[in-house]
């Protein structure tokens, strides 16, 4: 189906604009980075001169002849009546110049290829300075005598630098005209000290550099001056170990956030909740916004055949093309008064995330590595073959020993292995920087046949011109992940999900025949190894995200800025099914699917700062416009009736029963045009004032709906600045903040509000009785669509006492979500069609949260922090129009298409409804709570949404070793083990599947049918020891190249404590009923691995 794009005001010359100017942006890049290897490429070509009673003028044309270089200067600068002498052999331009100017009052700058000679009135001049290169060797350490490395060593007026190793030592090779050295880091000011022998330096950290940068919307604010509600993590404080995307990075690490595997496939999905769950449909999750751009993750899973198993499989986490050794912070922003500035894509926070740029220096080069095996942490308990045996005979049920002893679960489970590496090079200079990298990344699953692997690479460009006025800013990734899959069957499948299949099938049962061919006894009972070897799932994902920016200062204090940006997703998928698979009844299956997502963006807007001159009045202002364009197209082929194994179903078609191929399309274009604004004013670095607007149009919405509008405010008093707290020497930092803002939702399907045609089997022309074929309205317009709204307030503390040892933040909120969007079955014309419509309730999102940060040992040789952070949301729908709508299905014989989870008024999403099991009459049959006459009284009987949330950690720094632990946990949350469910029905087991230990001595009879209950609603929370890593760095010998070193062992999920008797207590899978999310029902998800690697960080 095709739908129209709905214009916004925007022309087709902005479109053709677009690609214009894409065009233009890898010309620009090419140049600049060509433009930088140039210059880099001239400072290092070597000269050879020899010259004797020449003056300066002579010497200086010599050296023009044999470069291309080009000397300025005035006359009066250059004394015409000395004469030199200068021999040099291969050296480069500045080694040539130190010994031409050696002597002289006059001193040299390099730009491009001009070489401007001038006055130097501090150079000291001395007619005995010798040429003769001289070493320099010294220490540098901060104020507490610590040793700093990578401190930037250099003499000034030359381009010689070398940087501290470990220890904070350094050794200079320097001309004896050498007189004065400049030390740089960043964080600490910089220092020229004169020329010394061993020199011990001491850096002073400069207050205004170290002071911590927040990054939010379309800008950035220190901490100290941030009104509203956001964490921000550094690089040091990221999650350690096997991490394919972001958002592994960050769990567990911040309050609010919580963020849930849906599996434990490499590159799996996940749920990610800031601040509890904000609607009841789909469409939860934050926008992730990468250096400015916001990315739609949406619908980039490309489908499968039809098959259960293959279809059902989960969508994997849309961030896994970024490299998280390229990113440098990833700020949340969490209440509405910081995410109001993306409006209508603000309601569920705002994620930012920036990659690593270059900075000023000599090119550095990086590397960073590992490698390591994942396991398997526990098996489920099941019955071995002599068990099964025996319990068969003991219940008098005929036997079903077919003579052999297979755990199925080894033939399909792995020690698998992972390798990560990763290479790059920073550098720069005043007026451009650049970084580079290149990722590889190869994670095998812990289940046979499945694995991820990832190519990736990044560039970031920074360069000024016309006198720093214009900056040009590039950043690009390109990457291409290579998925290799099982018919998993995550979302639901029962007789197609492999691992279910490897747990009831019969222990006594071989892999193979004798023949060799697999031992499959029918479509109901799967043999899980064919269905690994004989199942090909393999999908291929590229993505190029570019973007440039420009900013022009206009004037001082006002600042243009224009953002263009291009994001391109293409998705290939193939399927193949052999025909030798039992539930093959059409011979084998191949299946195509692809998808091509673009989004096109256009950003221009217009900052001012102003300070007064008594610096007690602060304005920051911000104006902008923001359009960006989002394109999918998919396509999908299915074709079945191959009946050979031996050929290449893919690239032989025509074989199969192609009369019959079942092919599909559909293309969407939607537009989204934003005005925004923002006010930031600080009064006396005391009280401050944020003030956000910003107005969304999207082609989403109705005719009547198509502007949202969402305001914002925040304040902020800095009380640790009022001379009565001062005077109280407590607090090293005090802050209180309130704010208010609207937020709204805008991830639904495309063109909702408007009409569709289809065809509708026995539809009959003007309500005759024949039967004309043709089209009708299948869904009526809704012109009356509009966004879902989030308002929120939050009142927040930031602090920090014992000065500054403690640190954190505490935070209270309170968010309603209203005009809540939901599918429902609507009336007549559209003969039953779902449609989406504006619900007139509440959904409640309440809590609080706070997080702390202690220094508990700052020593020379020993360093002991702490970290913990805790949150508690409690959710609740109001004005609930009817009394319960089903949400969750569970599956298995005897439940499938059993409700088990409601929308409820007064009760939290997520909530179970059922019988409440007591137990086993005298026969084994289930008995449930019954009112006074007996009936099974039905109720809410669990919860899936947790209590709380929280997490803590440590690291210990002892001379050269390191060791970082950090734990998360879940409280409260209960869990239905659909897996349990249908493994520990003793019906099943006299049938001949296998079953549990636990079913043998429950006291039910063979002939009793479980139906949904509290018998399997588990308590799901848990304590994980998520990651322990120990590292060690060493000094290496100059000679070896290499500037820092450090080698560690790394171990993820190491252990957990829980209640729950499935594999694994975190859960979420990716079934949607009725345009709702299940939660917490425990199908047989990819258990989630225990992994441990070894590796190394090179700088060189």
């Amino acid at each position: 189906m095709k739908n129209n794009c709905t214009s916004l005001f925007i022309s087709r010359r902005i479109h053709n604009s677009l690609r214009i100017i894409s065009i233009l942006f890898f010309f620009l890049l090419s140049g600049i980075i060509s433009a930088q290897s140039v210059s880099n490429n001239k400072k290092q070509a070597r000269i050879s001169i020899s010259v004797k009673n020449k003056s300066l003028k002579d010497v200086l044309k010599e050296i023009e002849k044999k470069s291309q270089y080009i000397f300025i200067y005035n006359d009066n600068v250059i004394d015409a009546s000395k004469l030199i002498d200068v021999n040099a052999k291969e050296e480069t331009i500045e080694q040539v110049l130190v010994k031409v100017l050696a002597g002289t009052s006059t001193s040299y700058k390099i730009t491009d290829r001009q070489i401007v000679i001038y006055k130097d009135n501090e150079k000291k001049v001395s007619n005995s300075e010798s040429l003769v290169p001289i070493n320099v060797s010294g220490m540098v350490v901060d104020e507490d005598n610590q040793p700093l490395a990578g401190v930037t060593v250099g003499a000034k007026g030359t381009s010689t630098t070398t940087a501290t190793d470990l220890e904070g030592r350094f050794i200079l090779n320097l001309a004896k005209t050498a007189s004065t050295l400049s030390f740089s880091y960043v964080g600490y000011k910089t220092q020229e000290i004169a020329l010394r022998k061993n020199m011990k330096v001491v850096l002073k950290e400069d207050s205004k550099l170290i002071e911590e940068v927040v990054v939010i919307g379309y800008g950035s604010v220190k901490k100290n001056d941030l009104t509203g509600s956001v964490s921000s993590l550094k690089e040091k404080d990221f999650n350690k170990g096997v991490l394919s995307s972001p958002t592994e990075m960050l769990q567990g690490r911040v309050a609010g956030v919580q963020i849930t595997n849906n599996g434990g496939e490499p590159g799996a999905g996940v749920s990610v909740r800031v601040r509890g769950t904000n609607s009841i449909r789909s469409g939860q999750d934050p926008l992730y916004v990468v250096d400015g751009v916001p990315l739609d993750i949406t619908d980039v899973q490309a489908n499968g055949a039809s098959t259960t198993g293959v279809g059902d499989a989960s969508a994997k986490n849309p961030l896994n093309f970024l490299n998280p050794d390229d990113i440098a912070s990833i700020d949340v922003l969490k209440d509405a008064s910081a995410t109001a500035i993306y409006g209508s894509r603000g309601s569920n926070g705002v994620i930012i995330i920036t990659t690593k740029r270059g900075s000023e220096g000599k090119s550095q080069v990086s590397y960073s590595g590992y490698a390591g095996i994942s396991v398997l942490p526990k098996k489920y308990d099941v019955l071995s073959a002599s068990e099964f045996n025996a319990a068969r005979t003991k219940l008098n049920l005929s036997s079903a020993d077919a003579g052999y002893s297979t755990d199925w679960q080894d033939e399909i489970f792995r020690t698998a292995m992972v390798q990560n590496h990763n290479l790059s090079i920073v550098g720069g200079n005043k007026s451009s920087s650049y970084r580079a990298s290149l990722g590889y990344m190869d994670q095998d699953g812990i289940i046979n046949k499945t694995g991820l692997k990832k190519y990736s690479g990044r560039l970031n460009v920074t360069t000024k011109a016309f006198n720093d006025r214009l900056t040009l800013e590039i950043g690009m990734t390109a990457a291409r992940t290579n998925d290799q899959r099982a018919p998993l069957g995550e979302t639901g499948g029962v007789e197609g999900d492999l691992i279910l299949s490897a747990l009831k099938l019969n222990p006594t049962y071989p892999v193979y025949n004798e023949d060799g061919t697999y031992y499959q006894v029918s479509d109901q009972v799967r043999n899980p190894v064919a269905m690994i070897n004989l199942t090909n799932d393999n999908t291929q994902t590229d993505r190029l995200l570019a973007n440039l920016t420009a900013t022009l200062r206009l004037i001082k204090g006002l600042n243009y800025k224009v953002n263009l940006s291009v994001d391109e997703v293409k998705v290939a998928r193939k399927v193949t099914q052999d025909a030798q698979l039992s539930y093959m009844e059409n011979g084998g299956t191949a299946s195509i699917g692809n998808v091509e997502k673009s989004s096109k963006m256009i950003e221009n807007y217009l900052t001012y700062d102003f300070t007064s001159k008594n610096n007690i009045h602060k304005f920051n202002l911000l104006a902008g416009h923001s359009y960006q364009k989002f394109r999918r197209y998919s396509y999908s082929f299915t074709e079945n009736g191959f009946a050979s194994g031996k050929i290449d179903y893919l690239n032989d078609l025509e074989l199969g029963n192609y009369t019959k191929a079942i092919t599909t399309s559909d293309i969407t274009v939607d537009e989204l045009q934003s005005f925004f604004g923002r006010i930031n004013y600080n009064l006396m670095e005391k009280y401050l004032l944020t003030v956000n607007f910003r107005a969304d149009g999207s082609s989403k919405f109705g005719t009547d709906n198509k502007y949202g509008y969402f305001p914002s405010a925040a304040l902020a008093w800095r009380a640790s600045e009022e001379e009565f707290i001062k005077k109280l020497d407590v607090f090293s930092s005090l802050k209180l903040r309130l704010g208010w803002g609207i937020t709204g939702n805008q991830e639904i399907i495309s063109k909702q509000s408007q009409a569709t045609l289809g065809t509708v089997a026995g539809a009959s022309l003007d309500g005759g009785t024949t039967v004309v074929p043709g089209y009708t309205v299948t869904r009526t317009p809704n012109t009356h669509l509009k966004w879902e709204q989030s308002k929120q307030y939050n009142a927040g503390i930031d602090f920090g006492i014992l000065k500054g040892r403690l640190t954190g933040t505490v935070d209270m909120f309170y968010k309603t979500t209203s005009n809540l969007l939901f599918y429902k079955v609507a009336a007549g014309p559209s003969l039953g069609t779902n449609v989406y419509t504006n619900l007139d309730i509440d959904l409640i999102n309440k809590g609080y949260e706070f997080a702390l940060n202690g220094v508990i040992v700052a020593k020379k040789d020993l360093n002991w922090t702490v970290n913990a952070n805790f949150s508690k949301d409690i959710n609740r729908v109001k004005n609930y129009p009817y009394s319960k709508v089903p949400t969750g299905y569970p599956s298995g014989p005897g439940i499938t298409g059993t409700p088990t989870q409601y929308i409820i008024n007064n009760e939290p999403l997520g909530t179970f409804w059922g019988k409440t099991f007591i137990g086993y009459d005298a026969n084994g049959k289930s008995l449930y709570q019954t009112d006074a006459n007996g009936t099974s009284v039905e109720g809410v009987i669990g919860h899936a949404l947790p209590d709380f949330t929280y997490n803590f950690g440590t690291n210990i720094s002892w001379k050269q070793f390191d060791l970082g632990v950090n734990f998360n946990g879940v409280y409260g949350n209960d869990v239905y083990n659909n897996l349990a469910n249908i493994m520990d029905q003793m019906t099943l087991f006299s049938s001949g599947w296998n079953t549990t230990p636990g079913a043998l001595t429950s006291g039910q009879s063979t002939s009793d049918v479980l139906s949904f209950s509290s018998k399997y609603i588990e308590d799901g929370s848990f304590l994980r020891l998520s990651n322990a890593t120990l590292g060690y760095s060493v000094s290496l010998p100059r000679e070896w190249g290499i500037s820092r070193l450090r080698a560690y062992v790394s171990g993820a999920n190491l252990f957990v404590i829980s209640k729950y008797s499935g594999y694994d207590p975190e859960m979420n899978v990716t079934r949607v009923s009725n345009g709702v999310p299940a939660i917490g029902i425990g199908w047989t998800t990819y258990p989630k691995a225990r992994t441990f690697t070894m590796g190394v960080n090179i700088e060189f």
